[in-house]
């Protein structure tokens, strides 16, 4: 509809009113002709709606059209509560929201923000934050309009939410932030505000108490309520309209991907971690680059980090159903499917023969944690190969098979004070179930060196031991000059040593169940 004469827009005005509230009729009529932009009009009209109903009549007529860049979509005449001269006016920079929220910002951004996202494949989720954009919710007070409950921050959010989501073809999500974790990209906007340009609210009625001097910046809900506490009168004797262009930059970071699985040592030569030797050459192979290095390139990870329930020396083996751990992969650019790991695993385990991997599974930040429980609550089962100094007698045995919650005191061992702290723990040995090695187990044991068979005849017990996860196996057996006791040593009555170890169960479930995995959003 054309506007033809003073007559017509005085009755359209008269028109509007009636859809507005009496309390933001006169603020909003006053400012919406010149100053703010269309979908700032409608956060002023809509104040007094609830956040549903804002929502809804927001959506209704203030999405953007491929057919124009900056079309106000309106259903019907009916439904129209703003001029057609404010549907045609040219679009100029908004004076509450900085241009943030019009259509040519919008597409500018969405524009980066899709170059930017061409180098990602297998998006879940994307989430849209933006940064510094509270600031600018205290010019609707300069302008006499006071608090704007549908905030700057919440439109933005929304607009590019939705245009993300239709671009990458997955479901819409504006997150907060205590779900920009459960997101797989996220989309930061960050604007720059001079600070000059807002000085004049530290003067009265507004305070210095809004300046953040160890940050460089404003306090912008501390502002907000000063400034809404000060009379419109006050604030006009000191302000200084805020001027100069706002500049806005786009970037996007992957939040860490976390993979979950099960491995299998079956060497006694090979480390956890990555070790150096004394003179800074890597030993090559370790467990770490073996499960780590194959999903950093098959998703384009920036780096692969594993994490375990506990770890075994370089000379233990762990069997049974394995250890449980997480790869932490930072900033991939293709998101792990759970077909994609199924392939993963196979390809792991055929060019490994030492080092096995399980149920390879996406899994959350939040059920990380249950591996770090895991290392220091659960229950760990261990078989030892123990030998003595004296002759085993059935009597020995039989004081290692009667041990069941037995409290150890445990300083840290010798062999690793140069990392730990010296610290003097209590740990427990739930149960031992042990018995001595006949002389034929024995010359299997021995087939290498059948000289050996004759001094470890009678001298070697195998015990399979459940003790508290974070118990120093090997120092109980042995001793450690008496730093852990009581031990096997003093239990039997002889000293002993350990020959071999292996670590048989972890008592966790993990990785979760599928049905708990929040992975394929």
């Amino acid at each position: 509809m054309e506007l033809t004469s003073d007559d017509t827009k005085s009755e359209e005005t008269d028109d509007i009113s009636k859809n507005i509230s009496e309390e933001t009729s006169d603020k909003t009529m006053n400012i919406i002709p010149q100053n703010i932009c269309k979908r700032c009009s409608v956060r002023v009209i809509y104040n007094q709606d609830s956040t549903i109903q804002i929502k809804e009549n927001f959506e209704k007529q203030c999405k953007l059209s491929d057919k124009s860049p900056d079309t106000f979509n309106l259903l019907s005449d009916e439904e129209n509560t703003l001029t057609s001269e404010l549907r045609s006016r040219p679009e100029k920079t908004c004076y509450l929201c900085a241009g943030i929220l019009q259509d040519s910002t919008i597409q500018t951004l969405l524009g980066r923000c899709k170059e930017l996202l061409s180098e990602y494949e297998c998006v879940g989720s994307v989430g849209v934050t933006c940064s510094n954009v509270d600031l600018l919710n205290v010019r609707s007070y300069l302008c006499g309009v006071g608090r704007i409950n549908l905030q700057i921050k919440t439109v933005f959010k929304w607009l590019m939410a939705g245009e993300l989501s239709r671009f990458l073809g997955v479901p819409q999500v504006v997150n907060n932030a205590s779900k920009a974790d459960d997101q797989d990209l996220m989309v930061n906007i960050e604007i720059r505000i001079d600070n000059d340009e807002f000085m004049w609210m530290c003067r009265p009625p507004v305070n210095w108490d809004v300046y953040n001097y160890s940050q460089g910046k404003f306090k912008s809900a501390r502002l907000e309520d000063a400034l809404s506490r000060s009379k419109h009168e006050e604030i006009e004797k000191y302000k200084r309209l805020p001027g100069g262009a706002i500049q806005f930059s786009a970037a996007i970071a992957a939040n860490t991907t976390y993979v979950g699985g099960r491995y299998t040592k079956n060497a006694r030569d090979m480390s956890q971690t990555p070790w150096l030797k004394q003179d800074g050459i890597l030993i090559s192979g370790n467990v770490e680059d073996i499960l780590c290095k194959p999903l950093q390139k098959a998703f384009r990870a920036d780096e692969a980090r594993m994490h375990s329930a506990g770890r075994e020396d370089i000379d233990v083996r762990m069997l049974g159903s394995g250890r449980p751990y997480y790869v932490q992969l930072t900033n991939v650019r293709k998101f792990p499917t759970q077909a994609m790991l199924d392939e993963l695993q196979e390809e792991i385990n055929r060019n490994s023969p030492q080092v096995k991997c399980y149920k390879l599974t996406p899994v959350t930040k939040s059920q990380t944690e249950l591996v770090k429980q895991g290392q220091e609550e659960k229950q760990k089962e261990y078989r030892c190969i123990i030998k003595t100094e004296d002759k085993v007698t059935e009597e020995m045995v039989d004081k290692l098979n009667t041990v069941e919650n037995l409290d150890l005191v445990q300083k840290t061992p010798i062999r690793v004070l140069h990392r730990r702290s010296p610290l003097t723990r209590t740990k427990r040995i739930i149960k031992i179930n042990a018995r001595a090695l006949t002389k034929e187990e024995v010359e299997v044991a021995c087939k290498h060196d059948p000289n050996l068979v004759e001094s470890l005849n009678n001298r070697l017990v195998v015990a399979e031991v459940v003790s508290e996860a974070g118990t120093y196996i090997k120092e109980f057996v042995h001793g450690d000059f008496n730093r852990t006791v009581p031990n096997v040593g003093t239990i039997m009555g002889t000293r002993c040593d350990m020959l071999q170890l292996d670590v048989v169960n972890l008592s966790m479930v993990w990785p979760p169940e599928k049905e708990d995995v929040v992975g394929e959003t």
